[in-house]
């Protein structure tokens, strides 16, 4: 091993530059999918509405307890027979792996976004939401918070 051969490496750059792109726009997407459809879900957990609060908790659950490896598999081989009992001619129809990839990173990643947005959602204080509202607030400005700067504080020990 007297010398090192960098021209695989070379002659892959197009196709790591052509896969970094695509890790790209996947981590992108399932941010934005995951954000969005987590904060619709720590809403309907947090406001607690009947129904739907149980369905968003189960699915939060289930998707939390799973490894993301087995949602792809679930996914990418269920998806397709699921949907083919759902058409005319009874076929599976196949999804595709970039789009298995897209979907299921996106739900995947709404679960734990969703109880993170919770948790933030929890951290007013009772006392700070029951006050916006006596003062006829929208509930979004309830659950801001006021941001203190370091020099309005006094630190005592």
């Amino acid at each position: 091993m007297t010398s090192l051969d960098f021209t695989v490496v070379y002659d892959a750059l197009p196709y790591l530059w052509q896969g970094f792109k695509f890790s790209l726009l996947l981590t992108a997407s399932s941010f934005l999918v995951g954000l969005v459809l987590g904060t619709v879900l720590a809403l309907i957990r947090h406001l607690e509405i009947p129904a739907l609060s149980q369905i968003a908790q189960a699915y939060i659950t289930l998707m939390r307890s799973l490894p993301l490896i087995l949602v792809l598999f679930w996914f990418f081989f269920l998806v397709p027979v699921l949907l083919g009992h759902l058409s005319a001619n009874g076929r599976p129809i196949p999804v595709g792996a970039t789009l298995t990839a897209f979907i299921t990173f996106g739900l995947f990643e709404a679960a734990y976004y969703a109880e993170i947005i919770r948790v933030g959602l929890r951290s007013v204080p009772k006392g700070q939401f029951e006050a916006g509202k006596a003062l006829s607030l929208p509930t979004l400005s309830c659950f801001r918070t006021h941001r203190w700067s370091m020099s309005s504080q006094s630190l005592t020990y």
